[in-house]
């Protein structure tokens, strides 16, 4: 039985379309077919029972996949641990992080920590926190540094700091010369969102359904959120550090805070390697 089948097995489940499976992990269609009739063929038994282009698991499938996914997790764990031998090892640990996060974010964590850790190197992707977690979750990402929420228990998570979130604009905007900003004032205002997917987008959103904001763009860019900022073409609520280093932009706290939990997520159930370790740790340090 050969372990690469049963992680296309494992795929197919996921999106309950081979297709699908076989874009996500760059391999062929008919690789990932013949694969699975294979595992049909030694297992003796149907694994998937076919609609067109839809497919769902036979009773012995969703059984055998329960089997496949213990055992998965358990070979993930012992070569975590055996490559972990080698004194010299070098491990490269997947950093997922919202691109507006990352913003202030990168500069805490780049080069600081592989400067104290050479033998550990890191990879960001740019993620939405509620993608994050699912790729954490898929095993696609180590960890995620995200905005923690009650609804993201299925990882491990800890957290680094909060801060809060405010009312950016141009310093000629109409607001700029207001001390706080209430859910009303922005009621005319064309707004920059980011988009769907983020938490930015959940909260606020849900702060301001009524009376409606007045969305004019929609962009996780900061550099093309600080022109329009900075040309007074709309306004935006972010992270209080996003641009607190701008002297054209202006900042104003809510009249209504809001607040965020920023954490580091990880799998629940899987062995953490010593490299691991290190990066947990060392997101204590870091200050908002």
């Amino acid at each position: 039985m050969n372990i690469n089948h049963l992680r296309y097995f494992q795929e197919v489940c996921k999106y309950e379309n081979i297709t699908k499976a076989s874009e996500v992990i760059h391999i062929s269609q008919p690789s990932v077919t013949s694969a699975i009739k294979d595992l049909e063929n030694e297992l003796g038994f149907q694994l998937f029972i076919r609609n067109g282009n839809r497919i769902s698991l036979t009773p012995e499938g969703a059984h055998f996949l329960e089997m496949t996914n213990d055992m998965l997790l358990s070979f993930d764990n012992f070569y975590s641990k055996a490559v972990e031998l080698g004194e010299c090892h070098t491990t490269t640990l997947r950093v997922g992080i919202p691109a507006i996060l990352g913003t202030f974010f990168f500069e805490r964590i780049i080069p600081v920590f592989e400067q104290q850790n050479p033998n550990i190197h890191l990879t960001i992707h740019e993620v939405p926190t509620i993608t994050g977690i699912r790729m954490v979750n898929d095993a696609h990402l180590d960890f995620l540094i995200g905005v923690i929420e009650d609804d993201f228990c299925s990882c491990n998570f800890k957290l680094i700091f909060e801060t809060d979130l405010v009312f950016f604009s141009g310093r000629d905007h109409p607001l700029a010369k207001k001390k706080v900003i209430s859910k009303d004032m922005l009621a005319n205002q064309p707004f920059i969102m980011v988009p769907k997917g983020s938490y930015h987008y959940k909260v606020i959103s849900e702060r301001y359904k009524a009376p409606p904001l007045n969305t004019v763009l929609y962009s996780n860019q900061v550099s093309t959120i600080a022109y329009m900022l900075k040309n007074n073409l709309a306004a935006t609520i972010l992270y209080k550090q996003v641009f607190e280093k701008d002297k054209n932009v202006c900042s104003r706290p809510l009249s209504e805070p809001l607040t965020a939990k920023i954490g580091i997520f990880w799998k629940k159930n899987i062995y953490v390697t010593n490299a691991m370790k290190k990066f947990i740790q060392f997101t204590k340090t870091i200050q908002a």
